[in-house]
């Protein structure tokens, strides 16, 4: 997998951890979210421009590399 699809997928994953933790606050920012969100469809549009058929791209970010869990 190419370095840029690598950074997309780490970026869409920091945008989305960011979106839920301003939703977690007690009064949202309205405009970061919006921002966020905005960026957030950016960079998956960027994503779907190297993988054009939806459902391998979703093998392709389920399959990255990315920190362990612990439940």
């Amino acid at each position: 997998m190419s370095d840029l699809v690598q950074r997309l997928i780490t970026a869409h994953r920091n945008l989305n951890r960011e979106i839920r933790r301003e939703l977690a606050r007690r009064l949202p920012d309205t405009l970061r979210l919006a921002r966020l969100k905005k960026e957030r469809l950016a960079v998956k549009d960027r994503l779907f421009r190297h993988f054009p058929d939806a459902s391998h791209m979703n093998r392709v970010i389920r399959g990255a590399p990315r920190r362990a869990r612990h439940a």
